[in-house]
């Protein structure tokens, strides 16, 4: 769930992005500083899982740092998947048009802990731009 909070993020605030990064590829690591290899998806998700480490002990979203973190080390494109994009779609038209979710009993717990999490990172959205815009 980690990618739907950076996709989030992304949706929200990326503008045109071509990356450099195509596996295979080395990088340096957002966390140590130091050149790393990423060969796999997999390699992106074990830094990204090391991000979500540290971002426990912050007041940040996991959403916000991985958007400030991933074009560092890796393409974007890596971690936003098809279902990421519906998803928030989805959420967007129930929340835009007061579309009902349905009956409570009928709403899968996955289709509810992506609208939380969804929920979460707009939330986190507005509070950064609110302290970045008003400065406190």
């Amino acid at each position: 769930m980690r990618g739907l909070s950076f996709s989030v993020w992304w949706l929200r605030h990326h503008t045109l992005h071509i990356s450099p990064y195509s596996l295979p590829y080395t990088e340096v690591s957002p966390l140590t500083y130091l050149k790393r290899e990423f060969k796999t998806i997999d390699d992106i998700w074990d830094e990204i899982e090391k991000i979500a480490e540290v971002n426990y002990n912050t007041s940040r979203s996991i959403g916000q740092d991985l958007f400030h973190l991933i074009p560092l080390f890796t393409n974007p494109n890596y971690i936003v998947d098809e279902w990421h994009i519906e998803m928030i779609n989805e959420y967007n038209l129930m929340k835009n048009f007061n579309i009902s979710l349905g009956v409570l009993d009928d709403v899968s717990s996955d289709r509810l802990n992506c609208f939380s999490i969804i929920q979460n990172e707009v939330n986190a959205i507005a509070e950064y731009e609110r302290v970045k815009n008003n400065g406190k």
